[in-house]
């Protein structure tokens, strides 16, 4: 064979050999399949924990979801985006979520960007109602980034974690409360009392909800979910409600053998604002008042004292709207300007309180003008010369419902006493940092102020 062919046939057999290695399929390494890890497992709504995924590969992206049923079988739902790190890992503190309900690094935003799954009612509430139970909470994890989420049934997960969210540490006692005409839940503390005492008041929404007394109680406080209408035997309207009923409870309270016999705390949300600060005003045992998206006078209808009906400011009609989605917007309707017409005595008289306050509202509630009527409120204790027992804290973007921390935010929902689907503002993450913070000004406030009414009563 001369050169030239000798040549030419071993350049063939390497483009032969080039061709034959295109033509095989590449090994590829597949995607590692991962573990979750929840720490802890078990916890309270308000404590924080741990999400991570381990034994990934480096880069991979990947899919969390994560699904809570409520005790009424509704359900929620959120997902988020990741990738992986070069050591295969991925930790919600550290790693930020790409794309979902959410975006960016927090360490609970699985938690608090979770939405009503598809298919249920409009104005769906996520709302405790057996504290003797947790939340479970489903984590799945998918391999890759998965665009249609809400076709997540006919996927297979690579794997799953379960983790339980709870209102009630071990050893808190629940104890029904029927004595005379009072209707609650008294919740201690684990151990030995007696404990700094609060009564929790919600509002509107009427029934017996034991949600944050619980909580309070596995934070250390005697806490007394009082209801006061629309339960068992008590009136099934709020227009019949009497503030010496809420006198009886207190004097209940403070009688109570685990309960400290001064300084007692009120918190209240809406109405129950309203309700905590009219009976603050009226009974010297009180020392310090939580109004949660709270009101300067007695709103929409009238308390009785004494048998007779007080002044209150009126509801304007004519003034609510309707939101895009159809809900109603009372924002306006209760227009807190219309007492500073004289002869209005609808005004709660805050000066004669004689404990601190403090204001939780929120800049962007659709149910009245908190945050104005807040500041009427500590505007009327200047006059006084007692703004310095008050602090306010208004949160941007924060709508009237502001509850306790990581559970998801409600911004419309069904109003079971008014019927109809009712808007109460707010952004999904201004929400929910606002109650994550609020929460725990919360907590130090009724620490701080209830400790040290005892300790002078001690003096």
């Amino acid at each position: 064979m001369s050169l030239l062919a000798e040549y030419l046939s071993q350049q063939f057999s390497k483009l032969m050999e080039n061709l034959n290695s295109l033509s095989r399929p590449k090994s590829v390494t597949p995607n590692a399949p991962g573990e979750i890890v929840v720490k802890p497992r078990q916890s309270l709504v308000d404590e924080k924990m741990d999400i991570s995924v381990k034994g990934l590969s480096p880069g991979q992206a990947i899919t969390l979801t994560a699904k809570l049923t409520g005790d009424s079988k509704e359900r929620f739902e959120s997902y988020g985006h990741f990738n992986a790190n070069e050591a295969g890992n991925v930790n919600v503190v550290e790693h930020p979520c790409l794309y979902g309900t959410y975006t960016g690094i927090d360490q609970m935003g699985l938690l608090w960007s979770m939405q009503p799954s598809p298919g249920q009612r409009k104005g769906l509430r996520l709302c405790k109602k057996d504290v003797t139970k947790p939340y479970f909470v489903q984590l799945q994890l998918f391999d890759g980034h998965v665009e249609d989420v809400g076709n997540l049934e006919d996927l297979q997960s690579v794997t799953s974690v379960t983790f339980e969210k709870w209102y009630m540490t071990d050893g808190v006692r629940r104890i029904p409360v029927r004595d005379g005409r009072l209707r609650g839940t008294l919740f201690l503390p684990p151990g030995k009392g007696p404990f700094p005492g609060i009564i929790d008041l919600f509002g509107t929404a009427g029934g017996l909800i034991e949600f944050k007394a619980s909580l309070l109680a596995s934070r250390g406080f005697a806490a007394l979910a009082l209801a006061y209408f629309a339960f068992e035997d008590l009136p099934m309207v709020p227009t019949e409600i009497e503030l010496e009923y809420f006198f009886e409870a207190c004097d209940w309270m403070l009688a109570h053998p685990d309960v400290m016999s001064r300084g007692l705390g009120l918190m209240g949300v809406s109405k129950g604002s309203e309700i905590a600060l009219t009976v603050a005003a009226h009974r010297k045992e009180i020392a310090a008042v939580v109004a949660i998206s709270p009101a300067h006078a007695i709103v929409g209808f009238p308390l009785k004292y004494k048998e007779k009906p007080m002044d209150f400011l009126k509801f304007e009609p004519d003034l609510v709207k309707l939101s895009k989605n159809g809900a109603m917007i009372f924002r306006e309707s209760y227009p807190p300007d219309a007492t500073d017409v004289p002869g209005n005595n609808a005004t709660i008289k805050v000066e004669n309180i004689q404990g601190d306050i403090l204001l939780i509202c929120g800049a962007d509630d659709q149910s009245w003008m908190s945050e104005k009527m807040a500041g009427k409120v500590r505007f009327r204790l200047r006059k006084h010369g007692k703004e310095s027992c008050c602090t306010v804290q208004c949160y941007p973007g924060t709508g009237h419902l502001i509850e306790p921390p990581y559970m998801p935010p409600c911004h419309t929902s069904y109003h079971k006493t008014y019927r109809m689907t009712t808007e109460w503002g707010g952004q999904p993450r201004e929400q929910a940092l606002a109650q994550e913070d609020s929460w725990q000004s919360i907590l130090k406030f009724l620490s701080t102020k209830l400790a040290a009414a005892n300790l002078t009563s001690r003096l």
